[in-house]
């Protein structure tokens, strides 16, 4: 009898006490069985090494580093996967966790084909409390979410710059992330984005349209809400050098023809990610309970984009905020879904 291939869990920790818990019992609860465990500690200052050490399972494999901190965290990645044994690669934040005890089982089987290099799934986005604010679903485009022919959800990470691969719902092909030479360590970026991006061109991914992976946001999430126009602009200084780096290749894929082009095309993209920052900022800190910081995350956003809409939302944010109640992004689902459902009956109608 054979047995299941190895599958190497990796998991940078620092102060989660609050959460890694929850993190250790999804795993613990996983039916799979042919597992190791690499928790990497970035220097915790708090009960979090005391919790992982009261676990007792070989499997578990719990280190300690000198602190690094977020900025470098790819680097702190590719501390763990050193230490990684396993065919392949399982990706876990210590503030998430695995809702799905199938989850290890199901991804196991997508690397049937051996060009497939990596999987993942959706992820629901939660608070500190476990609530429920936000999700991450699939790509509708079948060729972007399978990558298939190679290198098509480059359409998406590449020419949006927009990850749309949940870090804790992701497994990889231990020898093809070898191949590449690890995470990906790009300036002021996590390993995430610039991983999936240089692993679009190496082989074909394997989505599967189920919550694989919940992702929680809190107060202290890194890059919750500083740092984020620097990061996007991090993100398209490593597209650059990625282009520049694989250019006959995307051009062969045909994604690129002009490099002005896609710099005017990125500047499009900033520009609205920039105008929308601070009220993306804020209807995520009403989520998170953050009322004070809400209300001066908008007060941002109405000021540089003065309109009777924004003013009116502003009326609803100072109210809400008053109150410590999110009524906010309810009313603001509940119109996208009314306009969606308009929107659907004008289409049929034509």
């Amino acid at each position: 009898m054979t047995s299941d291939p190895l599958i190497s869990i990796i998991t940078p920790v620092y102060n989660q006490e609050r959460f890694i818990e929850q993190t250790i019992r999804s795993v613990l609860d996983q039916t799979y069985r042919d597992w190791e465990w690499i928790i990497l500690d970035d220097g915790s200052t708090d009960g979090t090494g005391d919790i992982i050490r009261r676990v007792k399972d070989s499997r578990v494999r719990y280190h300690v580093q000198e602190h690094a901190g977020p900025e470098r965290l790819a680097r702190t990645f590719n501390n763990a996967l050193a230490l990684c044994s396993g065919v392949f690669i399982a990706l876990l934040d210590g503030d998430d966790f695995w809702p799905h005890h199938e989850k290890l089982a199901i991804q196991s089987k997508t690397f049937g084909d051996s060009d497939i290099v990596l999987s993942y799934g959706e992820s629901q986005m939660i608070n500190h409390t476990g609530k429920k604010i936000g999700y991450m679903s699939i790509p509708d485009n079948t060729a972007v979410a399978h990558n298939n022919p190679i290198g098509s959800s480059l359409r998406i990470l590449l020419l949006q710059r927009y990850c749309f691969l949940p870090n804790s719902t992701v497994m990889i092909r231990r020898e093809t992330l070898s191949n590449i030479g690890g995470f990906v360590e790009a300036e002021g970026l996590t390993q995430d984005f610039p991983t999936w991006t240089r692993l679009s061109l190496e082989g074909r991914f394997a989505p599967i349209r189920a919550c694989l992976g919940c992702w929680r946001r809190h107060a202290s999430s890194t890059n919750l809400t500083s740092n984020l126009e620097r990061l996007f602009d991090a993100g398209i200084d490593f597209l650059k050098i990625f282009v520049r780096t694989n250019e006959s290749k995307l051009r062969t894929l045909g994604l690129f023809s002009d490099f002005g082009n896609l710099e005017k095309q990125w500047n499009i993209y900033r520009q609205e990610y920039v105008r929308h920052l601070h009220y993306n900022g804020a209807m995520l800190m009403l989520q998170l309970g953050m009322f004070r910081e809400a209300r001066a995350e908008f007060n941002k956003f109405a000021i540089s984009n003065p309109s009777v809409k924004n003013a009116c939302i502003r009326s609803l944010v100072n109210i809400a905020c008053a109150m410590n109640v999110d009524f906010v992004n309810p009313i603001a689902t509940l119109k996208s879904e009314i306009d969606g459902v308009l929107k659907a009956k004008k289409c049929k109608s034509l």
